[in-house]
């Protein structure tokens, strides 16, 4: 799950110990080559730096660390600005907004815009306020993500990544999983959503509990990109949140969710490489959790990489939105279901659309 030079820079990040968190950065100086640092390692260098400049001494790196943390505080600045005039346009429509992800973390746990690069913003709304949130952004000039008409989302996606005139990216939520397509999965978190005050504005975000489950179930997906900086997440939370936490509710959600395996192994793991503290009890309450055979279809497809089109999530997605539905009806909808997914007119249409990716994934392989 972690390549063993993450790790490293990992712990530099994560350690008390001043002492300790040097040798790991030391170590891992070693095995990389700065200038080259793949992405999922670079975001973390923000982080990075604002550890070794607490130590108050000279190392190596450190201006070219500064700079990187420099550059994140001014773009993310520019974002949080941004997203914070839209959220504003929302509230004015009575359409409550969740912040997901990087903004509700830097607001909550990391208290340094600049901590955590973000390229965009996440917002959660709820179903009902889709339509309306869609026309907003419409009659704002805004654009779907590739050039595609905004139109009322389908009912099998859980969000939409938008382009403001200006080119700032977006993603407006319904659901916090897209693999959790069924009726009222969301309302928990609604129900439970925490108000903070940052920068002076009012924002609403998960609970702390909710917050583990979601990073956890987000950061265990396979990437292009390394998606380690869930861990430094998770562990942010934990730090300063634990007396917040109901792990009974963790437990019972990812139960809920089809997620126990995936929470069992993330947890499992913070606490084995990094002492995460997350009591015994619990890890062994997720395992005891009957498993629906369709969790490990689940885990092995979002640890994996993506098969053609991602067929396999989709099924998923289209099967546990059908719920109890005999097998014969979600072989006959699926179909429909493609079509609405890819935006085609017609399921005719899905035979040429198929063929056309499958003559551009040939095109794209080197042989």
């Amino acid at each position: 799950m972690v390549k063993p030079e993450e790790l490293l820079l990992l712990h530099a990040i994560l350690e008390k110990s001043d002492s300790k968190a040097l040798s790991y950065f030391e170590q891992w100086i070693e095995v990389v080559e700065f200038d080259k640092v793949e992405v999922g390692s670079f975001r973390l260098l923000p982080l990075m730096y604002k550890r070794l400049a607490s130590m108050g001494q000279s190392f190596p790196h450190l201006n070219k660390l500064k700079g990187i943390y420099r550059q994140s505080l001014y773009r993310n600045s520019l974002l949080f600005h941004r997203a914070f005039t839209v959220l504003a346009e929302l509230e004015k429509m009575e359409v409550p907004v969740i912040l997901l992800k990087g903004t509700a973390l830097v607001a909550a746990y990391y208290e340094d815009i600049g901590a955590r690069p973000m390229t965009d913003v996440d917002f959660l709304v709820r179903e009902e306020d889709v339509e309306k949130t869609m026309r907003f952004f419409e009659e704002s000039g805004w654009r779907r993500k590739y050039g595609v008409p905004i139109s009322m989302p389908i009912k099998h996606q859980s969000g939409l990544g938008m382009l403001s005139p200006e080119g700032f990216q977006l993603d407006v939520h319904w659901r916090i999983l897209n693999y959790c397509p069924w009726d009222g999965a969301d309302l928990l978190l609604w129900e439970q959503v925490e108000t903070i005050a940052f920068k002076g504005t009012s924002i609403r975000i998960l609970n702390p509990t909710l917050q583990i489950l979601h990073r956890c179930a987000h950061g265990i997906c396979w990437n292009t990109i390394s998606s380690i900086r869930w861990i430094v997440d998770v562990m942010k939370i934990l730090e300063k949140r634990t007396d917040s936490i109901d792990w009974k509710l963790l437990v019972s959600e990812a139960a809920e969710r089809k997620l126990t395996l995936i929470i069992l192994h993330t947890l499992s793991f913070l606490n084995s490489e990094f002492n995460a503290g997350i009591p015994e009890d619990v890890l062994s309450r997720l395992a005891a959790q009957p498993k629906d055979p369709r969790e490990f279809r689940l885990f092995k497809i979002l640890t994996s990489p993506p098969s053609f089109n991602n067929m396999g999530i989709k099924w998923l997605i289209h099967s546990y939105s059908l719920g109890s539905a005999p097998f014969w009806k979600k072989v006959a909808l699926f179909p429909d279901f493609l079509k609405n997914v890819w935006a085609l007119q017609s399921v005719h249409q899905l035979p040429f659309y198929i063929l056309k990716r499958i003559r551009q994934k040939l095109a794209s392989v080197t042989f």
